[in-house]
């Protein structure tokens, strides 16, 4: 079913422009002849011209396309595999707005065969986009990333270092620290630095939209990078992975023009299992 959909969504205009002369020579031969039965199959073929020309002229170049989610940059939002359909006719009204998961053509910095993207979108025209790393503090003492994993040990190996994807996750939340599926406590780092019974404040990493931490209950993980202030210019957007550690987008490529943007993905319609509407907030 996966393979059948994206083949059809990805058909080309010529290619749909050949089917349909195929059919409508193929329905004039039918009706031409005397036959009942060949003149029933020419009125079946009539709407199926007329179907194949409403979605494939109309609809898919000017209001509605499917699209197939390859990666895994928008989890926990979109997976694997997803087919989602995407609104081409919003834009013509409005510009984008902040914490719409869009498509677009990918910039060629980002993609040489600029194949389309889906991310979602963070800043707009003006807005100052800034991505902060998460740390730790005990009392006086403040323990970037790098340390933590120190302190919860053991030390990578060679083979982690040498790859950072084989390093278990460290995620940080205000109440808990994650490496992989362990969850440690305040109290146990806190311990584990050699200072038990101090104050321990987490600070997860964030993204600042005009110098203001966002609450982003849709990311996957607090980002394991930083990024200084940077400013959206006009007819650009500032976009991101919601699984903000796997994500190849604008922290990495920069601004997206605004002439790239598709569409806002509105629904997964397969698997069935993850049929929705998407949120975009």
């Amino acid at each position: 079913m996966e393979q059948i959909t994206e083949r059809i969504a990805s058909v080309s205009l010529p290619t749909v422009l050949l089917l349909l002369g195929f059919l409508t020579v193929a329905r004039g031969a039918l009706y031409a002849t005397r036959i009942a039965v060949f003149r029933i199959l020419a009125d079946l073929l009539e709407s199926v011209i007329l179907a194949v020309g409403l979605v494939f002229l109309v609809l898919r170049p000017f209001v509605v396309q499917s699209f197939f989610i390859p990666s895994g940059s928008m989890h926990p939002t979109l997976w694997e595999g997803d087919h989602i359909l995407v609104n081409k006719f919003i834009y013509r009204m409005r510009p984008p707005e902040h914490g719409e998961v869009i498509v677009f053509r990918a910039p060629k910095d980002a993609a040489t065969d600029e194949k389309e993207f889906i991310k979602r979108v963070v800043g707009l025209p003006g807005d100052q986009i800034e991505v902060r790393a998460g740390y730790i503090t005990v009392g006086n003492t403040t323990y970037t990333r790098d340390e933590i994993r120190a302190v919860l040990g053991p030390a990578p190996s060679v083979e982690e270092l040498s790859d950072p994807e084989n390093l278990p996750a460290l995620r940080l939340t205000t109440d808990a620290i994650w490496l992989g599926d362990r969850r440690v406590a305040p109290e146990e780092f806190a311990q584990a630095t050699g200072k038990p019974g101090q104050p321990v404040a987490i600070h997860p990493g964030c993204v600042c939209l005009n110098g203001r931490a966002q609450m982003e209950c849709y990311v996957a993980e607090d980002p394991q990078y930083q990024m200084p202030p940077r400013i959206v210019p006009g007819e650009h957007y500032f976009v991101m992975g919601d699984n903000r550690n796997q994500s190849h987008d604008s922290h990495v490529w920069g601004m997206l023009s605004n002439e790239r943007v598709i569409g806002r993905a509105e629904f997964v319609f397969w698997p069935l299992s993850h049929a929705r509407r998407i949120p975009h907030e």
